[in-house]
């Protein structure tokens, strides 16, 4: 059984060593350009806040929309061999099992993504940062830190018993409901699995309001404040962060069926 494990592992590192070989310069110019555009970026904002209103909080905002729109953008393009019938044919031919083609695309469009963009924006950021402190000596709040950034964010109770697990559920739930969509939808993916989500979030809420209205909860109103087993802020900390771990478990079953149907 170690034996085949370990020839699975095989088999994945040479899906990932023969994907590097045919992208590889598809990948360099990725990271170049991105990279390049980033520091652009930066330094518009920068000349805009007249170097003077610019800081940790503002280096965190920017990532923080860059992080999601880019991350989404790229973990729906998973399974791309799945945009057209003949490429699929291809890939579903691939000498590996199902599983080590779905560990493959969720290693490369989430787990690499989720090491490499933070890195890649602490380096351009205080690049960017050093070089308008070079010819802007007034400037001198152009270190970026993520340390310190996260310890704001701690001060604020957001990491505190289950707020780590909310948090780092929720920023994944982004990532794999892209990739959940991708492996569904031919076609379009991420509008289909916005569109999906939309209609599942409205749907919920339109019960919702329909429950509350028609059994007259608004009215009712417990001597202690408690809604079913909810009684504090910590129980609901810990109700959506579980129920959000279960969402995320859900989406990826969802995306592994898929790959399994179109291997059938």
């Amino acid at each position: 059984m170690q034996t085949n494990q370990l020839f699975s592992f095989q088999r994945l590192m040479l899906l990932g060593k023969q994907s590097f070989i045919i992208n590889k310069k598809l990948i360099g110019i990725s990271l170049a350009g991105f990279a390049g555009v980033l520091f652009m970026l930066l330094l518009l904002f920068l000349s805009k806040s007249n170097f003077s209103n610019w800081g940790n909080k503002e280096y965190m905002i920017t990532f923080t929309f860059l992080f999601f729109t880019l991350g989404v953008i790229y973990s729906s393009l998973s399974f791309p061999a799945f945009r057209s019938k003949e490429k699929s044919i291809t890939y579903l031919l691939l000498p590996a099992t199902a599983s080590e083609k779905f560990a493959f695309e969720i290693l490369t469009r989430i787990v690499v993504f989720l090491l490499l963009m933070p890195l890649l924006y602490w380096v351009v950021a205080n690049l960017a940062g050093a070089i308008v402190n070079y010819y802007v000596p007034r400037f001198t709040t152009y270190q970026f830190s993520f340390t310190q950034a996260f310890s704001a964010m701690a001060d604020q109770g957001m990491f505190k018993g289950w707020g780590k697990l909310l948090f780092a559920q929720g920023v994944l739930f982004v990532f794999i409901a892209s990739f959940a969509g991708a492996s569904h939808f031919s076609k379009s993916p991420l509008l289909k699995t916005m569109f999906t989500i939309s209609l599942i979030v409205a749907g919920y809420a339109l019960f919702t309001y329909l429950l509350v209205k028609g059994l007259n909860l608004q009215a009712y109103h417990p001597a202690n404040d408690r809604i079913v087993f909810v009684d504090s802020k910590n129980d609901a900390i810990a109700f959506f962060a579980i129920l959000s771990t279960l969402i995320n478990l859900c989406l990826l079953a969802v995306a592994w069926f898929c790959l399994k149907e179109k291997e059938a």
